[in-house]
């Protein structure tokens, strides 16, 4: 007897991308990148992905559009720029010279995008940080994100 199935999932967030006013819940923040894999089982063992979707979510209600193939080519080194600055790998310097190194190598309709979608919020204040798990924006002064409940790192 061999037990088989799908529908087992796996997500990774890739990071925030950029700012924006969701029509769904009307909050403001930085939506998020993800990439759902749907696998196919046996024996309850995930074998090989069959479905590879990529979205960008609204952090708080999880309203958002699917990505196809060249959007998420242009989304992904933005987003992984903007994690590495969000969990304190990399200096706010190190970032502005990520960013103009992806502006560097993009259209003109990507350039004005990757340029308004700095995390650094105004006045270089930095006490804002986004769980590593779901996205959401909390402050360091919290110990668990309120959105899902992950413990955020203190820095």
């Amino acid at each position: 007897m061999i037990i088989f199935g799908w529908g087992f999932q796996t997500i990774k967030n890739f990071g925030p991308v950029f700012k924006n006013l969701c029509s769904h819940c009307h909050n403001e923040d930085y939506w998020v990148l993800t990439r759902v894999m749907t696998w196919f089982t046996i024996f309850f063992i995930p074998i090989f992905p069959y479905e590879i979707k990529h979205h960008l979510a609204c952090p708080v209600c999880k309203y958002g559009v699917t990505l196809k193939g060249e959007q998420v080519a242009q989304m992904k080194p933005l987003a992984e720029t903007n994690q590495l600055l969000v969990d304190g790998k990399i200096t706010a310097d190190e970032y502005h010279a990520k960013i103009n190194l992806l502006n560097s190598g993009a259209s003109e309709s990507v350039q004005a995008e990757v340029i308004e979608t700095k995390i650094l919020p105004e006045g270089g204040d930095t006490h804002l940080s986004y769980c590593a798990n779901c996205g959401t924006q909390v402050t360091k002064e919290l110990k668990f994100c309120g959105n899902c409940g992950t413990a955020v790192a203190s820095k």
